[in-house]
């Protein structure tokens, strides 16, 4: 499995995007739980195709402002 990673953006209008990677399946959304509930993320999930195959790294980006 290759390297987790978070990403977090948060645009000059306070929107915030949080992108994970080298997640395998939904552990992406357990790893960023906390990080969505102190930043007050709440908005539009996008899975992208990686979410669904559970044996390899998956991605997921949410966002919210």
């Amino acid at each position: 499995m290759s390297e987790k990673k978070i990403e977090i953006t948060v645009s000059p209008e306070g929107a915030v995007n949080i992108k994970t990677s080298g997640f395998a399946g939904a552990s992406c959304r357990d790893a960023t739980r906390e990080l969505e509930r102190a930043l007050g993320v709440a908005g539009k999930e996008s899975l992208l195709p990686e979410y669904f195959q559970q044996a390899q790294a998956g991605d997921q980006v949410r966002q919210g402002n």
